[in-house]
């Protein structure tokens, strides 16, 4: 087996939790999309990372961006978590998801955890870019039963 397939075929076997990230550059460009490449770095200073593919319509505004917010998924939002992963204008899922503005960027307005952060490195990734972010502000809400992405489809933890 190749070993980008090998990789592909070893990560479906992994429950990963599912993720809506947005930005908006400078210029006003937008970035939404989903993500299950998000994790915690550091907790001094607080640092996240969120992968971004380099193909993806998102990736320039979200390279470009000195905010990015991520949204960790529930359950019942996988019609947003498919919403963000269409390879569509990224203000058009932005529009569809009922987004709003504030003074960090774009953010759908769900009781969901969220963090904000500031754009902190850039890495090379191979075909994405690795987006590290100090986190600044957010919120830690209770997710009863969070969305997961395993073999190629969203489910959720048992019993929920």
């Amino acid at each position: 087996m190749e070993a980008a397939e090998l990789v592909k075929a070893f990560m479906r076997g992994a429950a990963q939790q599912v993720y809506v990230v947005t930005a908006r550059s400078p210029g006003g460009s937008y970035a939404a999309f989903t993500a299950s490449a998000v994790t915690s770095i550091s907790l001094s200073p607080p640092l996240i990372m969120v992968a971004v593919d380099k193909g993806s319509r998102s990736h320039e505004a979200m390279v470009s961006a000195r905010h990015f917010i991520v949204m960790l998924l529930a359950k019942e939002d996988e019609w947003l978590a498919r919403l963000m992963t269409q390879s569509s204008d990224p203000l058009d899922k932005l529009r569809q998801s009922g987004f709003m503005e504030d003074k960090y960027g774009p953010y759908v307005p769900l009781p969901r955890p969220r963090l904000v952060a500031r754009r902190w490195a850039i890495y090379d990734g191979g075909d994405h870019s690795i987006v590290i972010g100090e986190v600044i502000d957010g919120e830690a809400l209770d997710v009863k039963c969070p969305l997961l992405y395993h073999n190629r489809s969203y489910t959720s933890l048992y019993g929920c």
